[in-house]
């Protein structure tokens, strides 16, 4: 998570420059090709650049679909519903945590967050970890090699949604 030289912003950046709405399907409705952009907001990202915590805003932008009426705000994998944290702020904090760099105290005082946060998300992490277990090569994997081996994913989407679901 370290070497990782990204950042959430970066890759919704990336995302978003290739996103057509129109080629989209409507997640209520299932209508193909009937979402139009509707909509935009500025959001908050906190994300971690050169080993620290940086306030970021993003542009989140809105679909409506002509064919039911549903809006949509269109979220990338690294952006995560109702958080101000973005995937990778939250992998680097547990691999750190995995991978006992510093203490937890140590953990919440330089990326400003609760402990209750850091074991909130430890607890999310453990609990959806075994859905994620069916797809590695090997039965048995620490947190840390986990954490490793879901950064090196071209995908995080089921990561993503059953983490914070």
């Amino acid at each position: 998570m370290i070497r990782i030289k990204t950042s959430s912003k970066s890759l919704f950046l990336d995302f978003m420059s290739s996103f057509q709405s129109e080629t989209e399907s409507c997640p209520c409705c299932q209508s193909k090709g009937n979402c139009k952009t509707h909509a935009t907001y500025q959001r908050s990202i906190i994300d971690i650049i050169h080993g620290k915590p940086v306030y970021q805003e993003i542009c989140i932008t809105r679909i409506i679909c002509q064919s039911c009426g549903h809006t949509h705000a269109i979220l990338p994998d690294t952006i995560i519903p109702y958080s101000q944290y973005g995937i990778f702020f939250i992998l680097r904090v547990l691999g750190e945590y995995f991978a006992r760099v510093k203490t937890v105290a140590a953990l919440c005082e330089a990326y400003s967050i609760t402990t209750s946060m850091l074991y909130r998300w430890r607890y999310l992490f453990l609990k959806n970890r075994s859905v994620w277990l069916t797809v590695l090569e090997l039965a048995e994997q620490s947190p840390r090699d986990f954490i490793r081996f879901l950064c090196l994913k071209e995908s995080l989407s089921d990561f993503s949604i059953a983490f914070f679901r």
